[in-house]
């Protein structure tokens, strides 16, 4: 083994350790919102992610229903699960059976009266490693979005009112990410469509899934546009992203004590069947994230997307030394699909009328940065310079970070290199052209060899300094770690 293989590792291994140790971690009595009259359903929970879903919320003292498609596998998963002595209960369900579905919800109606959480597993893939056959597609995608959005039309009727609402967490893939850099579909007034909220919709979607399907009928699907890793999965996790943003949208207007958050994570490449056994993220830690969405005790995840690789792990804000943090660290990938948008710096909520008021506030500003940004070099300069002023800010000046927090990268790193003339919209923004200063102050200290000429699309990485000048930039992602320690000084 490389040395550099043996270093990356050992820090994954290390990170695996952390995370093992920060899940032991108990919920303080002021974050346990829940109660063993709390009902959570887990779909597809008789094994894998499912089933430590499943067996983690059992274990903070929810009752948990798991549902499976076979009944007597799902019996078996119980049996397992209640010798923990924990409070469970098993039904037969197959989320493409609109019967099924049906007498799920009577069910429910009748021994619980209703649930309070939705935790939307259940799913299919039948392509490993390089594989790529679109032989399946039909029901990859009936199953992982039209089940799921079967599940979540039936089962949002039967969601308690409470007053810490009702939670949706839908298990999905980077893979279904819409601007992904290599794997997204090619169409950018399609891709725009599914982004903008305004012109997204249930029959674009599925307007979308079908136009898919049906070029892979026609043999066709090779020259539309789609995503080329794991095509026809890529595509039904993109619709089930698409469609919790939808949601999210029309449940965000539902009054206090009515509220459903819906948000979407992905666990990573886990270690199940689904992955041929292959992951390098046990369900235990894979499941983590889910468990922590379906009991945050205050929704400030909502409304932002965290693009974090499920191999990095999430450290708690500074903001954790100077009052009560919400925050736990996590590993996983957080989509911003949920039931309120904190990227509409109009409609979000400027209470800064009370010290309460303004931690909700900073810590739903703060997690932001530190869960949705922080990995790239430039964005680890923006989160410091936000963890700096924001205390100092006021409504305008939460306004203009708002703004700067929903660019998109790599605008942004370009824009704040000095790559591009950003539009004028950002450049009058006080709170980029303060972040924009700090990093063209620094840069102007760094080797000039890791530093593009203006037109190129990104910064010289470590990969090119490496073969030399003369050669093509491939490592542009990243800057030198020695020019990294500048600009964060």
């Amino acid at each position: 083994m490389s040395g550099k293989k043996e270093r990356n590792k050992e820090r994954r291994e290390k990170r695996l350790q952390e995370i093992s140790l920060l899940r032991t971690i108990p919920y303080s009595d002021h974050q346990r919102w829940w109660s063993q009259e709390t009902v959570a359903v887990v779909t597809g929970a008789n094994r894998g992610i499912g089933f430590e879903i499943a067996r983690q919320l059992a274990g903070h003292g929810l009752t948990v229903i798991l549902t499976s498609r076979n009944i007597s596998v799902g019996i078996e998963a119980t049996k397992a699960l209640q010798e923990g002595g924990f409070s469970y209960d098993v039904h037969q369900l197959d989320i493409l059976d609109g019967e099924s579905i049906s007498a799920f919800v009577e069910w429910i109606k009748q021994k619980y009266g209703g649930i309070d959480i939705l935790v939307n597993n259940a799913g299919v893939n039948f392509n490993l490693g390089f594989d790529n056959s679109v032989e399946f597609a039909r029901q990859v995608v009936d199953t992982n979005y039209y089940g799921t959005k079967n599940m979540i039309k039936a089962m949002i009727p039967v969601m308690k009112p409470s007053a810490a609402s009702a939670r949706i967490v839908n298990v999905s893939s980077r893979l279904g990410r819409l601007n992904g850099r290599r794997n997204r579909i090619q169409d950018a007034t399609l891709r725009e469509k599914l982004t903008n909220l305004e012109t997204l919709s249930e029959e674009l979607i599925d307007k979308t899934v079908s136009s898919f399907l049906q070029q892979v009928e026609d043999e066709t699907w090779q020259s539309g546009g789609w995503p080329q890793t794991f095509t026809d999965y890529s595509v039904s996790k993109l619709a089930v992203n698409a469609y919790t943003r939808l949601v999210a949208k029309e449940l965000c207007d539902r009054p206090q004590g009515e509220k459903i958050y819906i948000n979407c994570y992905c666990p990573g490449w886990v270690k199940t069947a689904m992955t041929g056994w292959a992951g390098n993220i046990s369900p235990e830690v894979a499941a983590d994230t889910g468990v922590w969405l379906a009991l945050l005790s205050d929704q400030a995840i909502t409304g932002k997307r965290a693009l974090l690789n499920a191999q990095r792990l999430v450290k708690s804000s500074t903001i954790a030394n100077r009052t009560t943090t919400i925050f736990r660290p996590q590993y996983g990938w957080v989509s911003r699909f949920s039931s309120t948008n904190i990227s509409n710096a109009q409609s979000l909520e400027m209470d800064l009328s009370t010290e309460e008021s303004k931690r909700r506030l900073f810590n739903m500003l703060i997690f932001s940065i530190s869960f949705w940004r922080g990995f790239l070099e430039l964005d680890l300069v923006l989160g410091k310079w936000v963890e700096e002023h924001i205390y100092s800010m006021d409504e305008n000046g939460i306004k203009a970070l708002v703004h700067v927090l929903d660019l998109e990268n790599p605008d942004l790193r370009r824009w704040l290199t000095g790559q591009e003339r950003p539009p004028e919209a950002v450049s009058g923004n006080p709170v980029f052209s303060a972040v924009q200063g700090k990093v063209l102050k620094n840069l102007n200290h760094s080797a000039p060899e890791t530093r593009a000429t203006p037109g190129q699309p990104c910064v010289r990485g470590w990969d090119d300094f490496q073969k030399g000048h003369d050669v093509p930039i491939t490592g542009g992602e990243k800057f030198l770690w020695r020019n990294l320690n500048s600009i964060l000084e």
